[in-house]
């Protein structure tokens, strides 16, 4: 997962196993990226790009919601 954009344009990555991580094991079993909608052209919004086992999807932080917005504070909670 990586956010990039916002005002400051930083760029922060996560990564994480759910193999070995049942918490996030049940928010991926949550989360349909094939639902989720394209990133609108909001300035200086945030840009979440989401990798689950090779099926990516990028999504505004506007569209950032429910179970995907959960998985995404998850992960980048967890980055270094």
């Amino acid at each position: 997962m990586v956010r990039s954009g916002g005002f400051a344009g930083i760029e922060k990555r996560g990564e994480c196993d759910s193999t070995s991580d049942p918490v996030l094991a049940r928010l991926v079993d949550r989360v349909d990226l094939g639902s989720v909608p394209p990133p609108g052209r909001i300035p200086d919004q945030f840009l979440y790009r989401i990798d689950i086992d090779g099926s990516e999807t990028a999504v505004g932080e506007a569209q950032l919601n429910g179970p995907l917005r959960e998985l995404v504070h998850y992960v980048l909670g967890r980055a270094r």
